[in-house]
């Protein structure tokens, strides 16, 4: 009993060694666990504040553009009602017969005995016939119909130019933004 005595200090300092090695170990393998742990939710932070703030971006050019647009658009019904009001003025004008319309016309004129190229007495060196003033008004309003619809059709062009401008610069913003280093 007595070698049990001489031996015991020893391995009560060997267990105690032992035992403080194993929570060591235990400890270190908890925080590298949590180091990896904590790591992958700063990522995960990381990727969906980068979300939010893209979506953020989205949301604030999509409500600039719908302002521009609809400012645009007010612009373009005002332009419209303009030349609309010109366009019935001046079919009304021609109507009433308050401006008249003439066009260049050819006289049949049969060969005269006189010299060639001369003009008979009384005619102007160019004949014009006047139109009647309904058919002058319905001529006018069709040309006034194609004005208005090349004015439409540009004003929708450079809608979609705007539009596609702004998909543009969102998207060259958010592909740079979005790569990570």
């Amino acid at each position: 009993m007595s070698w049990l005595l001489k031996v015991l200090p020893y391995l009560l300092a060997v267990a105690v060694c032992a035992a403080w090695s194993g929570l060591i170990w235990h400890l270190a393998g908890k925080s590298s666990g949590n180091a990896v742990r904590l790591e992958w939710q700063a990522e995960r932070t990381a990727n969906a504040r980068a979300a939010v703030d893209a979506f953020t971006r989205t949301l604030s050019a999509q409500w600039q553009m719908t302002e521009n647009l609809a400012a645009r658009d007010a612009a373009h019904a005002k332009e419209i009602q303009r030349v609309q009001g010109e366009k019935a003025l001046l079919e009304h004008k021609l109507r009433t017969g308050g401006v008249r319309v003439s066009v260049p016309a050819r006289i049949a004129a049969c060969p005269a005995g006189g010299p060639a190229g001369a003009t008979t007495a009384g005619e102007p060196a160019q004949a014009r016939a006047e139109l009647d003033p309904a058919f002058a008004a319905a001529v006018a309003g069709i040309a006034g119909d194609g004005d208005e619809a090349i004015f439409d059709l540009n004003a929708c062009i450079d809608r979609y130019n705007e539009v596609r401008e702004r998909i543009n610069a969102l998207t060259r913003a958010g592909s740079a933004s979005a790569q990570t280093p």
